[in-house]
């Protein structure tokens, strides 16, 4: 078995995983909940509101870390471009 094959297998096995533990939760937490914030009021799905909630956090985590870095290298090409300003 070769190296690409085995680097195969450990990606279904772990997809296989995650499905697994994403549908056993979606299945265990599929009651009802009703969510309400100032004037919005909705009623959802727990799993899916708990799906809404990280993927939401992890694009606030991306921008944020985007937003960063393009900061940093702004700093760094201005230091570049002037040499004792860094």
């Amino acid at each position: 078995m070769t190296t690409t094959d085995m680097m195969k297998l450990v990606y279904v096995v772990v997809i296989t995983i995650v499905l697994f533990f994403g549908l056993t939760f979606t299945y265990m937490n599929s009651q009802t909940v009703e969510v309400k914030y100032l004037t919005f009021h909705k009623e959802t799905n727990l799993a899916a509101l708990l799906l809404f909630t990280l993927v939401t956090g992890m694009v606030a985590g991306y921008v944020i870390s985007v937003v960063s870095s393009l900061k940093s290298r702004r700093k760094v090409k201005r230091g570049a471009s002037e040499p004792g300003r860094l």
